[in-house]
Formats: structure tokens, C-alpha cells, sequence
């Protein structure tokens, strides 16, 4: 079936949606193979190279950093060119930089195709290309539920690919388990997005696009509503990032076994993919305010639980609890912003809620770890990281309800949800 720009407000029906929707989600689940690849080889590749640990760090700080810059910029090319030719460049700059990961002859090259290209290329096959995708491809009802499927692409990055890395490296190094990746992005999927996105023909969408100026996009961005979701977001990066980070050097300096914790990351895995498609059905249904309520409150007290001494019972609610909250302040985010600017800004609105998430994600784990190093605990920064989350939730619900929008003069007016 050969698939069409839709209609205005007609959405994306049939097989067409869901060869679609497939080819998104395999797309954003390889593009998680940027992170977790080296996550699995981080130690490996630090001996490759001839740096400690903590060196080698500089790659991965680098690319958290570069992140904060690069999803604005994947922002705007999703609006100007269209999300699935975003999708498409950045299988190709996906490939290119496995391949240089892979041969890079020196330790200064790898953290410059690692701490930038990467960054770049993870951020246009990440959550923002993916809402201006769901936001073109999709009628108002659905756009939550296909968001939360495309988004678990990267979430089942860590359940699917995690485990396949760890059993390869038995049989092969890190290089060659890139250049495999690299061939097959390459070779396989380019050519699958390549047809995507002349299918879509953004080509004929980008010619109707209405023009938005600077004055516009200036207007939507100093809006209270984009501002006060931008800074609540500041709390999901904040304390998603310590918890990634930080979470299993917790428990195990507080007498929790390994086993415990593995279990209880994998469980907070699987209860992530529920809460995100329990989000975005809700979202459908116009409960966003709701969920990014629900978010930050379960968010903020599964941190309380856990600053407590943890116990196997703890753990387990804790990674249920998080778990379950993880995306939903993610995908109820991207969709109020979705709902709430005008087209031509979208793209740049969420790159730069983005921004602030790796802001908060940089600061939890620098300040954590230097109260760390002062009190040899962390349980003053999840404690603080709990209040951060219910700050955002006190600013969420002093939003306006998310069926507000941009006039384009920096008012914001009442508008049914099927005109965003």
C-alpha cells in the first residue's frame, strides 16, 4: 500500500499506519544502540583506548552535554523537512558513526565522533522527530497512543538490545559488534527509511506548512505554558538520570544484593512501557494535565521510598512505582506541547524542553555525587530530587488547560483540541 501525506486533520489509517508506525519503532529502537552500546562496553573500551574509567567518562559527558544542543536542532529539521527524512539522515549519520567509533585510532577522535556526531544522530532518531512524526502522521485521537508505542522503541532498546550486546561480547569485541551495527544500519534500514519518506511525501507537506516567523516562534517559546512545562521537565531529567546512573552503587552500599537489583532495574523497565502506553491512551482522552500530575507525584514519592532504607519489598515498589512514571512525564510533555503551539513551532519547543531535561540530568548527577563524596551518601540528593518533583508538580497544575494555543501574536486563546 503506498502511503499519503494525509489530509488536513484526516490522519493516517489502515496498513499505512501500521507499516509506519513499525518502521518508527524499529528505527528508535536501533537509534537507543547509540547509549546502551557503550553502557555495555564502557569499561572495554576505556582499556582500549588506554584511559581509566573516569577519562574515558569524558566521551559520555560529551554527549549528554551535545544533546542539550542537538534535539532544538533536530527539532527544527523535523518541521522543515519533514520527521521522517530526520529519521532517515540520522540512520545514515547512525552508521558513519559506529564506523569511526569502531576505527578510531586515537582516544581525542573517538570522543568527537562519540560526545558529538553521536548526540546528533541519537537526537534525530529519539523523541522529538518522533512527536512532529506522530503529530503529522496521525488524527488528534491517536497521537498519544502511537507516541508512547514509538517512544518504547528506546525503552526496548535496554530490555532487547542490553542483553544481545552482553552475549556478544562473549563471542567478539566491541569494534566488530559496531561495524556490524554499522553495516546493517546501513545496508537495511537506510534504504526502509529512504522509502518512508518519500511515501510520506513531506516534500508536498512542507509546500502547504503555514510560514511562522521569528516573532512566532519567539511568542510560543516566552508563552507561560511553554515555559512552566519546560521547567517542570527539568525534574524528569533530574531525577531520571540519577536513578540510571546512580541507583545500583545506592542500593548496593545499602546491603542490597546484586541479584535484588538487577531485578528490580528490570522490572522498573517493564513497568516503563506500561505506564507509557497507559499515558498516551489517557492523553488521547484529553487527561494530560492529569498525567503529567500522576507523573511527577508518583515520581516524588518513589524517591521518598527509596531514601529510606531499602528492604527487598522496597525495592520492588519502588522500581514499580518509578517505573511506571518514567515515561509518562515524557510523553504527556511532548503531547501538551504538541497540543498547545502553533505548527512550525513545535519542533523547536520540544527540542528545547529537552534541553532543560539534560540541564536537570547533568546537575543531578554532578551535585549527587559530590554530596557523595562529602557524606558518603546519597540519600540527601534523592531526597532533594523528590522535592524537585513536586515542585513540578505544583507547576504543572498551575497550567491552563492543554486545548490552549498561540494566536502567533503571543496570546493564548481557547481552541478545540482538533485544531492543533
Amino acid at each position: 500500500m503506498r502511503l499519503r501525506w494525509p489530509r488536513r486533520g484526516a490522519g493516517l489509517g489502515g496498513m499505512g499506519a501500521v507499516l509506519a508506525v513499525c518502521i518508527g519503532f524499529a528505527v528508535l529502537l536501533l537509534g537507543s544502540s547509540l547509549k546502551n552500546t557503550v553502557q555495555v562496553f564502557f569499561a572495554a573500551m576505556a582499556i582500549s583506548f588506554g584511559q581509566s574509567r573516569g577519562s574515558f567518562a569524558l566521551a559520555t559527558t560529551l554527549f549528554a552535554l551535545t544533546y542539550a544542543v542537538a534535539a532544538p536542532v533536530a527539532g527544527v529539521l523535523a518541521e522543515r523537512i519533514g520527521p521522517t527524512r530526520v529519521l532517515h539522515i540520522g540512520i545514515l549519520l547512525s552508521g558513519g558513526v559506529f564506523l569511526l567509533c569502531a576505527t578510531a585510532g586515537s582516544f581525542p577522535l573517538f570522543v568527537v565522533a562519540y560526545g558529538v556526531l553521536a548526540s546528533f544522530a541519537y537526537a534525530m532518531l529519539s523523541y522529538v522527530p518522533a512527536g512532529i512524526f506522530v503529530d503529522r502522521m496521525f488524527a488528534e485521537r491517536k497521537r498519544g497512543f502511537f507516541y508512547a508505542l514509538l517512544t518504547n522503541g528506546t525503552a526496548g532498546g535496554f530490555i532487547l538490545l542490553v542483553p544481545l550486546w552482553t552475549w556478544l561480547a562473549h563471542y567478539t569485541g566491541w569494534q566488530e559488534i559496531l561495524i556490524g551495527l554499522a553495516v546493517f544500519l546501513l545496508v537495511a534500514m537506510a534504504p526502509v527509511t529512504l522509502l518512508l519518506s518519500r511515501r510520506v511525501e513531506h516534500a508536498d507537506a512542507a509546500a502547504d506548512a503555514p510560514k511562522v516567523t521569528w516573532q512566532t516562534t519567539k511568542n510560543a517559546l516566552r508563552s507561560s505554558v511553554f515555559i512552566r512545562l519546560a521547567l517542570s521537565f527539568f525534574a524528569c531529567g533530574a531525577s531520571m538520570a540519577f536513578i540510571d546512573t546512580e541507583l545500583m552503587p545506592y542500593l548496593s552500599g545499602r546491603g542490597i544484593t546484586s541479584g535484588m537489583s538487577s531485578a528490580g532495574v528490570a522490572l522498573l523497565g517493564a513497568c516503563e512501557i506500561g505506564g507509557a502506553l497507559i499515558a498516551g491512551a489517557l492523553c488521547d482522552r484529553d487527561k494530560v494535565k492529569q498525567v503529567l500530575v500522576t507523573g511527577y507525584l508518583l515520581r516524588g514519592a518513589s524517591l521518598l521510598l527509596i531514601a529510606l532504607p531499602p528492604t527487598a519489598l522496597s525495592v520492588v515498589v519502588f522500581s514499580a512505582v518509578f517505573g511506571v512514571s518514567y515515561l509518562m512525564t515524557v510523553v504527556g510533555t511532548s503531547l501538551w506541547v504538541i497540543k498547545s503551539l502553533p505548527k512550525g513551532t513545535k519542533g523547536v519547543a520540544m527540542g528545547l524542553v529537552w534541553t532543560l531535561h539534560q540541564i536537570g540530568a547533568a546537575l543531578s548527577i554532578m551535585i549527587g555525587n559530590i554530596i557523595y563524596d562529602a557524606d558518603h551518601t546519597y540519600v540527601p540528593a534523592i531526597v532533594g530530587l523528590a522535592v524537585v518533583a513536586f515542585v513540578s508538580t505544583a507547576t504543572v497544575l498551575t497550567i491552563p488547560g492543554a486545548t490552549e494555543r498561540t494566536t502567533g501574536k503571543g496570546e493564548f486563546v481557547q481552541a478545540s483540541a482538533s485544531t492543533s
